[in-house]
């Protein structure tokens, strides 16, 4: 069984790209999700072995959604424009893709937290 990620990201072609890349390589793709509630119903229905999320959606930031992933066991990567040190210190151990988004490092990064199956 190939393992899944959850893809979070509110630019819709940039989802789209990821998804595809993501699904191209093996995983099987939850979402991609557009928001932070579109994320949390699809993890409700099944909690995905990583996550690739984007840092800000619209002004919100999805570090309390990759808290929530990591207590449940998913593995979390960041998607940003930012500094790496805008992410919280408790989440600060997570790979973080800088954007705009270089297919293969993505895929290297997640590789590094695990390969799919």
């Amino acid at each position: 069984m190939r393992k899944s990620v959850l893809v979070l990201e509110d630019e819709a072609i940039v989802a789209m790209d990821l998804a595809a890349e993501l699904s191209d390589a093996g995983w099987q793709v939850l979402g991609p999700a557009g928001s932070i509630p579109e994320a949390i119903r699809l993890i409700e229905i099944e909690l995905p072995d990583a996550a690739v999320l984007d840092v800000n959606l619209s002004g919100t930031k999805s570090f309390d959604l990759a808290k929530t992933l990591r207590d449940r066991g998913c593995s979390v990567l960041f998607l940003t424009g930012y500094a790496k040190d805008t992410i919280p210190a408790h989440l600060s151990d997570a790979p973080v893709v800088a954007k705009p988004v270089d297919p293969a490092a993505l895929t290297r990064q997640l590789a590094a937290i695990g390969r799919p199956e």
